[in-house]
């Protein structure tokens, strides 16, 4: 199996375990999409942005170094870009502590600046 990325505006029934993982105690977006990156038929990433900022951008810990994020990340810029916005932007006050930094690293790999708490990226760069 591949690793898969579905955009959606609900989560199928088979999903919900797995996404109970990397949503811990975040909900999913009413009525707006998201993306759930799947493999072997199994939820092992989510994100989703509102705008320019991307409010939730998650891998599952036993995922994590495989080009998952790195592929979810792609189509959300993707996403982003066929809605019309220029750049992306994630506030890293809003993410939890203890994994600021490591998420920081990989966004800052990405292509995205950091400067006052926040890393932005151009879609047209």
């Amino acid at each position: 199996m591949r690793l898969t990325i579905h955009r959606l505006t609900h989560l199928p029934e088979q999903h919900h375990q797995h996404a109970g993982l990397i949503l811990q105690q975040h909900t999913l977006p009413e009525k707006q999409p998201f993306l759930l990156a799947t493999f072997n038929d199994k939820a092992v990433a989510m994100a989703w942005h509102r705008q320019e900022q991307i409010v939730f951008f998650a891998v599952r810990d036993i995922t994590r170094r495989r080009g998952v994020g790195s592929e979810l990340l792609r189509r959300l810029k993707e996403q982003a870009k066929a809605e019309g916005l220029t750049r992306l932007e994630l506030n890293l006050n809003n993410a939890p502590e203890q994994q600021t930094e490591a998420l920081a690293a990989f966004f800052e790999q990405a292509g995205f600046h950091r400067q006052q708490g926040v890393l932005s990226c151009s879609l047209y760069s």
